[in-house]
């Protein structure tokens, strides 16, 4: 478990140093974000334009500080529900699985020979036993979400279970901010913040609440 601990700390302050150098710059900022989809808006094609970069910008997530809050309300207030839904599941889908694929094709033989066979296998248990509700759940924390994708991409979960997963954990999340687009928020607003965060935690409480729950002989 503290291998399992070092990697998850290891893996969240590499991520939080290349962050924290990309807002340096001044890249990302929600104003800026805000200015390049309000943009895309009104250009030719706009609902297309900002559609697309709406999903760009969440795919990019995976390595820079996208304020994806504020960019999945926008895209309910520009695209309305359905398609604002869409356009943020899909880039926030794209991100997962890169980081996935990526850790999986390049990391994984790395981490092994880094730690030994023995301790990869011993956090691919851990993985599979914890790792269903740490999908879920951290779906809706920034930096933690792409954490979790780069560890599953580690550990021998199957990609099909971490799309399904990832996948059940993302889309409440898209549906709420863009809900609270439509309904005039522009920077995401703190109720809808709370919901992102309370649906997967309720959905985890009644699933180990039934689980607890004993059978019928």
């Amino acid at each position: 478990m503290r291998l399992f601990a070092g990697l998850i700390i290891g893996l969240f302050l590499v991520l939080t140093l290349m962050f924290l150098a990309a807002e340096s710059q001044g890249w990302m900022s929600a104003v800026t974000v805000t200015h390049w989809i309000e943009a895309a808006q009104v250009a030719p094609a706009g609902r297309w334009l900002a559609a697309g970069l709406v999903i760009a910008l969440l795919a990019a997530d995976l390595v820079l500080p996208v304020p994806s809050s504020v960019v999945m309300t926008l895209s309910g207030a520009i695209l309305g529900w359905t398609a604002g839904t869409a356009a943020s599941f899909i880039g926030s889908m794209a991100s997962a699985l890169v980081g996935f694929a990526l850790c999986r094709r390049y990391g994984q033989r790395a981490f092994e020979r880094l730690v030994g066979r023995a301790d990869s296998e011993r956090i691919g248990q851990i993985m599979n036993h914890y790792g269903t509700w740490g999908l879920l759940l951290s779906r809706s924390v920034p930096m933690l979400t792409e954490v979790v994708s780069c560890v599953a991409g580690l550990s021998r979960m199957p990609a099909r279970t971490f799309a399904a997963l990832a996948a059940a954990g993302t889309l409440p999340i898209c549906m709420v901010y863009a809900w609270a687009g439509t309904r005039g928020a522009v920077t995401g607003s703190g109720w809808a913040v709370l919901l992102a965060f309370a649906i997967p935690a309720l959905g985890f409480l009644l699933v180990r609440r039934l689980n607890r729950q004993p059978r019928p002989r």
